[in-house]
């Protein structure tokens, strides 16, 4: 099974430890079910790096390197957003 949390649903920009904080809890519990979980940022402009220090910073340091790897995909992000994610992991 796969799981999706598309971002646009949240807002088109992602800024805040609180949400992040929201979001993380929430993939953390899809990764104990689904084999997949996929990050779609379409239609998003912009991620904090509050918000990505929160969310991925810390969902990679609560999983093991297998799960994170197998299971979490990011995708449709742009360049802006793909920078501030690659900093926070």
């Amino acid at each position: 099974m796969t799981n999706t949390i598309k971002f646009k649903d949240i807002g088109t920009s992602l800024g805040t430890r609180n949400l992040g904080s929201e979001i993380r809890s929430e993939i953390v519990e899809m990764t104990d079910t689904a084999d997949k979980v996929i990050l779609d940022f379409d239609q998003v402009e912009v991620v904090t790096n509050s918000f990505a220090n929160e969310c991925f910073g810390k969902l990679r340091q609560i999983l093991s390197d297998e799960v994170f790897k197998s299971k979490v995909s990011f995708i449709n992000a742009n360049d802006f957003i793909q920078r501030v994610i690659i900093s926070a992991l």
